[in-house]
């Protein structure tokens, strides 16, 4: 399984997965502190920027592609191939296309044929050159949503108890709830290996 994306929402699918019993677990990020945390939990580590991804992936998955895919990054995507990138930036500048799917174009070029592409990642309007060929002749499952809170509330609760997950581990800044503008701007701009930060009233 490989998950785009070593933010906390990317890292907790990865704690989510071997928890579902995913066998092999890989993060793609570009942030070495994030990838450090990944590899910490016993994850394989893919940096996309001094790596071909699905080169990468075909190596570690005996050239099939991972049998699930999970989008953690959602339309904050950086890169991309560059000239898909500016042709992405170009559309963004006429205000023809609103977010940037690199993750989930690669997502879906990447994942076995018949397996699962899940997108947890935001999205928030308009994407132009979806690989709908890919997705619909290699028989690709696409899921997408926001959370269910109250459904998975319960059951994660106990998993916590239990000591098989731990969510405090992507906990890297406490501060008052009156410095909610400095902790915003520490994650936004991924300042002092910020990953998470919990605001206390």
């Amino acid at each position: 399984m490989a998950v785009w994306g070593a933010g906390p929402v990317g890292q907790f699918a990865m704690d989510s997965a071997r928890v579902l019993g995913a066998e092999k677990v890989i993060a793609i990020d570009k942030e070495t502190y994030r990838l450090d945390m990944a590899a910490a939990e016993g994850y394989t580590t893919i940096d996309f920027e001094d790596t071909d991804v699905r080169s990468a992936l075909l190596e570690l998955t005996g050239g099939r592609g991972p049998d699930k895919c999970i989008d953690a990054v959602g339309l904050e995507a950086t890169h991309g191939a560059s000239h898909v990138h500016l042709y992405d930036r170009a559309k963004q500048a006429v205000r023809s296309e609103t977010d940037r799917p690199h993750a989930l174009r690669q997502a879906i070029l990447s994942c076995r044929s018949g397996g699962v592409v899940s997108v947890i990642g935001v999205y928030g309007g308009l994407i132009d050159k979806f690989p709908a060929g890919a997705w619909m002749n290699r028989s690709l499952t696409l899921r997408t949503g926001q959370c269910h809170v109250q459904k998975y509330m319960k059951p994660l609760l106990g998993l916590i108890e239990e000591g098989r997950i731990d969510p405090t581990r992507v906990i890297t800044h406490r501060l008052p709830l009156t410095e909610a503008p400095a902790g915003y701007d520490l994650f936004k701009n991924k300042k002092d290996h910020c990953e998470k930060v919990v605001l206390t009233p």
